[in-house]
């Protein structure tokens, strides 16, 4: 048995029919962990089938994360039927919205974005968290990236959603952090060739640090199978020297590293 398998006994990817998402579910499941493949089209049922036929274990639903209130019924539902306690969960789903800043912006897309990439995540997390308060465990990676570190004009919604995640992160690891064997991190992945990179190159939008898919699949694997995580609560890009980190006490990490913050001089 992987350290992978040991510490979780099932893994929910979000945005798993394509890009990260898929990936990530990928990569999990040949570890020997099921994975539950969530996404907005048909294609979570295809990646399901392609984890099955390469001897992994996996589910799929398709859900419109924008509808809250039927992502949380649908995954409490599922998770009701199920055995698996220890769970780790991948919050990988998100879109762009439309290409355009403030100042000619449909906010009606800004809403729709901000519902997917963040409420819509937060919902998954919330049709879970009964489970993992009981049995006092979980994981949990969200995405932050770009749009949240620096300014992102030509994707505003984007920007402002990834900017939420980042602190929705924060606010989760302190509810949660004295409940039990909880870690909580918003990761920046990089620029990684998928279908949301190629939108916003597309769009002229800036493209700061190129990274191949194998890093964030080797930070979602071993952050996932941790005996415990200093930078829970934390905003991480993928290059930082975060495996340095795991397996520590969170009083040994530097109080300020890895926070989005003012600097006061």
């Amino acid at each position: 048995m992987n350290r992978l398998s040991e510490r979780v006994d099932c893994v929910v990817v979000t945005g798993a029919g394509r890009g990260i998402g898929a990936a990530a579910a990928k990569h999990l499941a040949s570890f020997g962990v099921p994975v539950l493949c969530i996404s907005r089209t048909q294609n979570a049922h295809s990646v399901r089938q392609q984890i099955e036929e390469n001897g992994g274990n996996a589910f799929a639903l398709s859900l419109d994360l924008a509808d809250t209130v039927a992502t949380r019924k649908t995954v409490s539902e599922w998770i009701s039927k199920m055995p698996y306690m220890k769970l780790g969960i991948v919050l990988a789903a998100g879109t762009t919205g439309m290409p355009g800043g403030l100042l000619d912006a449909d906010l009606t897309d800004w809403l729709r974005t901000f519902q997917t990439n963040v409420l819509g995540n937060l919902a998954v997390v919330q049709a879970l968290l009964p489970r993992m308060l009981e049995s006092r465990f979980g994981r949990i990676v969200m995405f932050g990236g770009g749009g949240a570190a620096y300014g992102y004009p030509l994707f505003g919604g984007y920007a402002v959603s990834k900017a939420a995640v980042v602190r929705a992160t924060e606010n989760l690891h302190e509810e949660i952090k004295d409940r039990g064997d909880f870690s909580i991190v918003c990761l920046a992945p990089g620029a990684i060739e998928t279908d949301m990179l190629r939108t916003i190159r597309g769009a002229g939008g800036e493209v700061r640090t190129v990274t191949a898919m194998t890093e964030p699949l080797n930070f979602i694997e071993k952050f996932l199978g941790s005996a415990q995580c200093a930078f829970s609560g934390r905003f991480v890009h993928v290059r930082d020297n975060w495996e340095t980190w795991l397996d520590q006490k969170e009083a040994e990490i530097p109080a300020q590293q890895w926070f989005l913050r003012r600097v006061e001089l």
